[in-house]
């Protein structure tokens, strides 16, 4: 679902929408979309719904879209917070993106929203994830505290 080229440090987004056009440029670029604009539409569509801003300083945006053609993990660490009406009213640094295809049957993309969320709790995993100096060092992270299942 991630490999170490769907994790980008340090990036210069400065708010949500261009969050949104690089997830879906970065979907198009990795054969995880058939249709940019629709995944994009799609993320905003869900963003609507409830903000994916959690606490924190992290965000996890997700969707179920026909514009998706397989299960992805993105996780997107930006230079400067911004805003994205989170819960806690912080500003949003991290970004974990779960992309997964309409009418999918399996569950697991539910399964790391949650696991993911209960991270977020952990001092540890927060403190990893800001410290990490490369891609190779939030994958590693990720295996190690979600059992795998973003492998």
């Amino acid at each position: 679902m991630i490999t170490t080229d769907q994790i980008y440090l340090d990036q210069s987004l400065p708010n949500k929408e261009d969050v949104f056009q690089f997830i879906s440029a970065e979907a198009e670029r990795y054969h995880i979309t058939s249709n940019r604009e629709q995944l994009e539409a799609d993320l905003w569509e869900r963003e609507q719904v409830y903000s994916t801003g959690l606490q924190d300083h992290f965000a996890i945006p997700h969707t179920q879209s026909e514009a998706v053609t397989r299960p992805a993990v993105m996780v997107i660490r930006l230079n400067e917070p911004i805003d994205w009406d989170s819960h806690d009213g912080k500003p949003v640094k991290t970004i974990f993106v779960i992309l997964v295809p309409k009418g999918h049957v399996d569950v697991s993309h539910l399964r790391i929203i949650s696991s993911l969320a209960t991270l977020l709790l952990e001092d540890s995993f927060k403190e990893g994830i800001a410290a990490a100096a490369k891609p190779e060092d939030v994958y590693g992270l990720l295996h190690q505290y979600t059992e795998g299942l973003v492998s």
